[in-house]
């Protein structure tokens, strides 16, 4: 009996059926994974006969043969393996050759890391046979059977022709889809399309490479736009190098030839050293990379255990910094170099270009130029507005703008629609190409400055029509006044200011929120009543508005001048409140009745 200050040690002891159901649930995303194991542990083998047995020639090569009673044979012509590593390899999970036994850090020659690939064959197959036959002792060969019990064997077996190892499966219930030449093919070529090695399928007695070199096509820039098309499936209008500086990573970013959404999901090819890796680009590009899909490969990079995406380490964010610099380096290149395709591109992805040039002084500069911008005048291109050499107002808002773009043109003034995403931020920014530029947006209190005073035949009949209207828009916190402006055909004007436009939504979120918010909401509705300034501007051009100020009947002007604030508020876009919208309903209802008498 032990006493308490001895220690006695024993060894874990793994499931292995559970083991298997953790990789099938769990860690693997399918199936379809145990092909990419394969295809790792293979060309990792041949690495390591490179680096340990450099005298050694011959063939080095992957090659799947498919059976008819549904067995895959995968062989690889690497090192192989001892009787010794067998057990140190196969029947340790979690063991891997392709660490270093003295300092146990991964050796950078290889792909896998973690040395529990080779247990995903379970998922395919209830028996995993592997024959090898070993560059240390050529003079046998040996074969390692392991059960989804935990249990396995080791035998001699028949001599293999050539040093490596052999891996036989056969297909387990409902999984013969995996053991079909179409579905290998496809499952190399999207696994492992840029590795080294030849892979060779052998079906019905014949062979085929299915990882072919690279297009072969005249020129360096076609060669790269068919890969781009062979691996993505479309055509794309360019292609931006990727190369860090680093060696981090190298590939080619395609660039989409249609308008994508920033939220757009897109598939990419990113490969950790010519093994596919993972699809999903969020972690490794840019947000605002939405216009691009990539093919890539790294190095440097730390994969997760299930080798489906990477670790978010230093290493990552220094990459997603250089993806980052590689793109917009290259963008800021074509505004010298070839100004016509990066003019395309602006007009396809102007929102991700514009993402990019509002926080790159540098991309701003070469980008601003080519992007084109909404104005009083219509559409102009930057460099339109760098040539303009009086002030320059924006409109905060898109409907602001369409109700202000008729006036500000009569006026001959510049105005641009800054409602749409980035571009007040792009306005703003125009000192950097032209210092002395004169930009601003145009507030409530500039536009009262920009319409001119009023002209009446009968000022008293003016000032009659101005004292009703201002009682009549008295409970909807606005407030009347005559200006002149043109065009004569609009007949009213309604703006707010800030606080106004944000007290509007809080009154219309009062409406429809639950009495148990009302009141926080009132409180918040005070703290802007004060400050909150909406007018309705009367034009005292308008045939309409001259005639109203001859009209006696008082409740047909109070008809007409409601249906004219309503129509004011929806010009311009402004939200509006249940009262306000009855307003509409009544006054047409009226105007039917009248029209019946």
């Amino acid at each position: 009996m032990n006493t308490p200050n001895e220690r006695e040690e024993y060894l874990f002891q793994v499931n292995l059926g559970g083991m298997i159901d953790i990789l099938s649930n769990h860690l693997y995303s399918s199936p379809d994974v145990f092909i990419r194991e394969l295809l790792q542990n293979a060309v990792d083998a041949i690495a390591a006969k490179r680096k340990k047995y450099l005298e050694q020639t011959g063939r080095n090569q992957v090659s799947i043969e498919l059976m008819p009673d549904h067995t895959l044979i995968f062989t690889d012509t690497g090192t192989g393996l001892t009787e010794a590593e067998i057990h140190r390899f196969l029947a340790v999970i979690g063991q891997s050759s392709k660490h270093d036994l003295t300092s146990g850090k991964v050796q950078e020659d290889y792909i896998g890391r973690f040395g529990i690939g080779l247990l995903s064959c379970f998922l395919v197959s209830d028996v995993i046979r592997v024959q090898t036959r070993s560059l240390a002792e050529p003079g046998r060969s040996l074969e390692w059977r392991g059960n989804p019990d935990g249990t396995y064997t080791i035998t001699p077996c028949d001599m293999l022709p050539e040093c490596g190892t052999r891996i036989i499966l056969t297909a387990k219930k409902d999984t013969e889809q995996y053991y079909d030449a179409e579905k290998i093919s496809e499952l190399v070529r999207y696994y492992g399309l840029p590795l080294p090695e030849p892979i060779i399928l052998i079906a019905d007695g014949k062979q085929k490479r299915l990882n072919p070199p690279f297009p072969t096509a005249d020129t360096p820039l076609q060669q790269v736009m068919e890969l781009g098309e062979s691996v993505f499936g479309e055509h794309f209008l360019s292609y931006i190098p990727l190369e860090s500086p680093t060696g981090l990573f190298s590939g080619a970013a395609f660039i989409l030839p249609y308008e994508t959404a920033a939220t757009a999901t897109h598939t990419h090819r990113i490969y950790l050293k010519n093994m596919l890796l993972t699809e999903d680009g969020s972690k490794l590009l840019p947000k605002w990379a939405f216009f691009v899909r990539c093919f890539l490969n790294t190095k440097g990079l730390q994969p997760t255990a299930s080798r489906e995406d990477f670790y978010v380490n230093d290493a990552l964010l220094a990459a997603k910094q250089e993806l980052s610099e590689c793109i917009t380096n290259y963008l800021q290149k074509l505004s010298a170099h070839d100004p016509q395709l990066l003019q395309q591109i602006i007009r396809i992805h102007s929102l991700a270009v514009k993402s990019v040039a509002i926080e790159d002084d540098a991309l701003f500069c070469a980008f601003f130029p080519y992007l084109q911008f909404e104005t009083s005048y219509g559409m102009l291109y930057g460099r339109d507005l760098l040539e303009y050499d009086q002030p320059i107002m924006y409109a905060a808002f898109a409907d602001e703008f369409r109700q202000l773009s008729a006036i500000s043109r009569a006026r001959d003034i510049m105005l641009v629609n800054g409602g749409y995403t980035y571009i007040s931020q792009l306005l703003e920014r125009i000192t950097l190409l032209k210092p002395d530029a004169d930009v601003s947006q145009l507030k409530t209190e500039r536009l009262d400055n920009m319409l001119d005073k009023p002209q009446f035949e009968d000022p008293v009949e003016a000032m009659r029509l101005l004292a009703e209207c201002n009682e009549l828009l008295a409970p909807y916190d606005c407030s009347a006044s005559f200006k002149r402006f043109a065009p004569a055909e609009l007949p009213v004007l309604y703006t707010v200011n800030d606080d106004a436009l944000l007290l509007r939504d809080i009154q219309r979120s009062i409406e429809t929120a639950q009495e148990l918010f009302q009141g926080m909401l009132g409180a918040f509705a005070e703290e802007y009543s004060e400050t909150a300034v909406a007018r309705l501007y009367l034009n005292s051009d308008n045939p309409l508005i001259c005639r109203l100020m001859k009209v006696k009947d008082e409740e047909r002007l109070k008809c007409c001048l409601e249906i004219l604030y309503v129509q004011a508020l929806m010009t311009g876009g402004y939200p509006m409140r249940r009262h306000e919208m009855s307003l509409l309903n009544r006054d047409l209802l009226n105007l039917l009745t009248w029209s019946t008498e």
